[in-house]
């Protein structure tokens, strides 16, 4: 028996006649039952397992589409936000796992408070599923913080002193490392819960950025400072354990591709499970790098294992 894992970015999953973001943003009927064929159609294709789904805004139409393909327990730890003045305005989308097996113990995540942190952009859903071969596996699911420039405290002294592009250029500072603390506080959760309970665990989602040489390399990469931990709780990234050696990009901007999109693991975990193998696949073909079709402008990860 094999499992298949996946993580897709969505983006705007957002059902008429409610808008994303801005009054401007929103899908006919037309384009919008377009973005539904697709998805049921990629779903029923690679049949993963479970998935992790980010840009979620309309949460009841996604369990209804992809209920009938088995994917019919869910997680969710947030719910997605509507503009306080506009009730046709979201503002904020969630992450959802979907799972063709129970999914348990559902819990966000909570910062650790000697990060310092801002609040996280996006909650993280931490659950367990109960797979009838290989036991309970850990999940999580996450959508770190954008690359767009987190607002400079205006109440700032010097603020308005200050010339745009470097209150800009603080913001894109700050926004990095927002998206390096989410991912500690993740990281920091996992060994809590492995030290705890040690399972065989995936984390799925967009980093929006490529993790490696970056300030997410600790979390994907094979770096000195995991040297003596202990088997199970040195995380990498999936694609490393696969007999690939190269990767195709998960996002186009402006046609350069970048790898956004990760299912991360444990070193151990073709031990852990008592598998032979991990298959890593990239399934693109419904992005144009020329433009946002109504699709997503993200690849769909997955990795099968066996």
């Amino acid at each position: 028996m094999s499992l298949t894992i996946a993580t897709l970015n969505l983006c705007n999953y957002c059902a008429p006649p409610y808008c994303f973001y801005d009054f401007e943003s929103s899908y006919t009927k037309s384009q919008w039952q377009q973005k539904q064929s697709w998805l049921y159609e990629i779903l029923t294709t690679s049949s993963p397992d479970v998935v992790c789904f980010q840009e979620v805004f309309s949460v009841i139409e996604l369990c209804e589409l992809i209920a009938p393909l088995g994917l019919c327990h869910f997680a969710t730890c947030d719910e997605a936000v509507l503009d306080a003045n506009n009730p046709y305005l979201f503002k904020r989308p969630i992450v959802l796992i979907a799972s063709k097996y129970p999914l348990t113990k559902v819990r966000r995540i909570n910062h650790p408070t000697f990060l310092k942190m801002a609040p996280l952009s996006r909650e993280v859903i931490n659950c367990e599923m109960e797979h009838p071969k290989y036991g309970h596996i850990r999940l999580y699911g996450t959508h770190l913080k954008s690359k767009r420039a987190t607002d400079f405290i205006e109440e700032h002294p010097k603020y308005q002193a200050m010339p745009a592009d470097c209150i800009q250029h603080i913001g894109r500072l700050l926004s990095d490392k927002q998206r390096s603390d989410e991912a500690m506080a993740l990281y920091f959760d996992f060994i809590t819960q492995q030290v705890i309970n040690p399972l065989a665990t995936f984390i799925m989602g967009d980093f929006n950025q490529q993790a490696i040489q970056s300030n997410l390399a600790f979390f994907t990469e094979h770096t000195e400072f995991k040297d003596n931990l202990d088997v199970d709780l040195k995380l990498l990234d999936s694609f490393y354990l696969s007999s690939l050696l190269t990767r195709k990009p998960t996002h186009y901007y402006y046609g350069n591709g970048s790898v956004l999109d990760y299912i991360v693991c444990p070193e151990s975990i073709l031990s852990q499970l008592n598998l032979k193998e991990l298959n890593f696949n990239v399934q693109d073909s419904h992005i144009s790098q020329d433009e946002i079709n109504v699709t997503t402008d993200h690849a769909m990860v997955t990795i099968t294992l066996c």
